[in-house]
């Protein structure tokens, strides 16, 4: 990390007031991945694929402390085609911290699941089975803006299905657009944040988030609570609303972590009635560090299906990982996931499979 201290002084008009001294940071990594999965779909003719990707990320930091001894702060992060995707000033006092702008909900970053803590490759990965994958609304386009000067038809958003609907990384949902986030000053080891996502003029589809988390001392370590929900309206007078609801326990020290976690997503439509979509979930597992430099990861995720659309679908994966830091910044990583599905309605679109990942990655 190479830090550079701007210092600049102005005087405010009616004030007199000196500007801050803003401490600026930039860091950041890349990673290159090769990745490699298979599965058994008839649907999809027994793909046997791999890939390689690279990642790069790089974050620009600025903090500084106001006279009456306000933290202020701002945060982006740039990727490698060019775009910001995480963007937000933070306000930190004795009344706690507000976030503006874009950052990860409340109910994202909280999150036990392993991959929000950093899993040993970069991630959940489950394999690149096109089998029911969402497909994207794309509008029409005339002969001479179409790349072969054919013209584009128009075509509806698809909603994923069958394996995609099911193979999640077990998150209950969240989004890095703009909001406001307010997290409490910690009581004890009560902490507790609240966000606010407003979708904009052109939709009705605000989010809200909050996430409640309880830490104590247990036999040398700690143990955590938590509860995080997200509920996002619908788009339009007919669109189905969202919500997503995490409960999950750690038990966390030196030697890395152990956890559990029961997850649940729904849609309800405008209408009301039962309910699309209902998947219970639940995942556990655990982090063992062997060394300071080389820590595993195993962890199992089930989920079930319980809404209208896919009523009786069921997947569940099983996932292991080795990681090992070298000096300089420099990171191994392996992950390996075994996965099954089951579709209730439609035997053919029944899957299994596995997916390995190999990360290099290299931190500044």
């Amino acid at each position: 990390m190479r830090k550079i201290l701007l210092t600049t002084t102005a005087l405010i008009a009616l004030g007199s007031v000196s500007a801050v001294a803003a401490d600026v940071s930039l860091s950041g990594n890349m990673r290159f991945r090769y990745n490699t999965w298979s599965d058994d779909n008839a649907v999809v003719a027994g793909e046997n694929n791999n890939s390689m990707t690279n990642i790069m990320q790089l974050w620009v930091k600025s903090s500084a402390t106001t006279d009456n001894g306000l933290s202020i702060g701002t945060n982006t992060r740039i990727r490698r085609a060019g775009n910001i995707d995480r963007n937000w000033i933070d306000i930190n006092g004795d009344f706690g911290s507000i976030d503006l702008g874009q950052q990860w909900s409340p109910s994202y970053s909280a999150s036990l699941h392993e991959n929000w803590h950093g899993t040993v490759a970069g991630g959940v990965y489950l394999g690149g089975s096109n089998n029911g994958e969402a497909v994207t609304a794309r509008l029409a386009q005339d002969a001479q803006a179409a790349n072969d000067n054919t013209a584009v038809a128009s075509r509806a958003a698809v909603a994923a299905t069958g394996l995609n609907a099911m193979q999640t990384t077990g998150f209950v949902g969240g989004s890095t657009a703009n909001k406001v986030i307010y997290s409490m000053p910690a009581i004890g080891g009560l902490n507790a944040s609240v966000g606010f996502g407003d979708a904009g003029a052109d939709s009705e589809a605000d989010e809200t988030s909050t996430a409640i988390s309880y830490t104590m001392p247990m036999m040398d370590n700690s143990i955590k609570l938590l509860y995080a929900n997200i509920s996002t309206d619908g788009a339009n007078s007919t669109s189905a609303t969202t919500e997503g609801k995490e409960m999950g326990i750690e038990y966390s020290g030196s030697f890395g972590r152990v956890y559990a976690i029961s997850q649940n997503t729904t849609s309800e439509p405008a209408a009301g009635g039962a309910k699309t979509n209902d998947q219970e979930g639940t995942t556990f597992g655990g982090t063992y560090n062997m060394t300071s430099a080389t820590k595993v990861v195993y962890y199992r995720q089930e989920m079930d299906q319980d809404g209208t659309t896919d009523l009786g679908d069921k997947f569940s994966s099983d996932t292991i990982g080795v990681r090992y830091d070298i000096a300089g910044g420099l990171r191994l990583g392996l992950l390996h996931s075994n996965y099954d599905f089951t579709d209730a309605g439609d035997a053919t679109e029944n899957d299994n499979g596995s997916a390995t990942r190999l990360e290099v990655r290299v931190n500044f």
